[in-house]
């Protein structure tokens, strides 16, 4: 009886550093923009940001717009980087992570921690960067046509839209790691270094091939590499994401661990419910006119 209760004592402190971790909502940093790009952090208004604004630090719950032409290249919390290029959007709709700890972060340049992310694009060019992510953190993306799991993986999307047609012309390359793309049928598709998935027609029933990389997928990624090269260092800094990070509550933090593993296995989207904060108060109006003139009151 006594080995039991010893047992069972020892169990509990195992799990205690588990429970005890401090799970915060992650944050990004715009390094560089090209022309002009549109961002909205959850709940405030949206505002432009030009090459003369950037760099700067914004929340981890941020939507992002821009027109053809014009890109913004980001680093994350979670030791990951993204490249946007319009036209179009895309959206971090959660990024949560368990606080770094700043000398881990220090001695290591991989992810030390956990975090979670889900990221909806809806057209233009992403290309991400997660191989420095731990391998317990989870990276969801959402598109019109299906969604895409990524695993330390090197990869790049591009989604052309024409809304008098309601034509998709899009294009999955990986370059390194592995990357799941699950369409709304169900159909999954799994690619490799330098393998390339390209689609096109409606959202729900797309002609789908795989085959090599292009010349075009290279040239997008040697400019990611560039830009990656050049701000490498700026990214290792740890205090530009800690004044953006927020706290979050415990319990909020490991409900989407459950839900998220359902969701792999389910062909339902997932919902993201966030709230925005408080709308100012509206100061009701009240308008006064003259009563009608004389030839104007014979008309009724």
């Amino acid at each position: 009886m006594i080995d039991r209760i010893i047992a069972f004592s020892l169990s509990l402190l195992l799990c205690a550093p588990l429970n005890a971790e401090d799970w915060v909502r992650g944050s990004l940093y715009l390094h560089e923009v090209d022309g002009e790009i549109t961002l909205a952090e959850l709940g405030e208004d949206p505002f432009v940001v030009g090459m003369a604004q950037a760099p700067l630090a914004t929340s981890g719950l941020v939507n992002c717009s821009a027109a053809y032409g014009s890109s913004a290249f980001f680093s994350t919390s979670n030791r990951s980087w993204i490249y946007f290029e319009g036209s179009g959007s895309f959206a971090v709709e959660r990024f949560e992570q368990i606080a770094p700890d700043a000398a881990a972060w220090a001695a290591e340049p991989e992810e030390t921690e956990q975090s979670r992310m889900i990221i909806n694009f809806r057209s233009g060019t992403l290309i991400m960067d997660s191989r420095n992510m731990a391998e317990s953190s989870q990276s969801l993306i959402e598109t019109p046509l299906g969604r895409i799991t990524v695993k330390r993986a090197l990869w790049q999307m591009n989604i052309v839209f024409d809304p008098r047609s309601q034509i998709f012309d899009f294009t999955i390359t990986c370059s390194s790691g592995r990357v799941r793309f699950t369409d709304l049928s169900g159909q999954q598709y799994t690619l490799r270094n330098g393998q390339r998935l390209a689609g096109a027609g409606s959202r729900t029933q797309p002609s789908i091939e795989v085959g090599e990389k292009t010349e075009r997928s290279d040239e997008q990624m040697e400019r990611f590499r560039i830009l990656s090269e050049a701000h490498a260092e700026a990214s290792d800094d740890l205090e530009l994401y800690l004044g953006r990070m927020q706290a979050i509550s415990q319990a909020a933090a490991q409900a989407p661990t459950t839900r998220s593993l359902q969701t792999r296995e389910s062909k339902r989207r997932p919902i993201v419910i966030e709230y925005a904060k408080e709308p100012e108060a509206v100061t009701p109006f009240r308008g006064e006119i003259k009563p009608p003139s004389d030839w104007q009151a014979d008309l009724f």
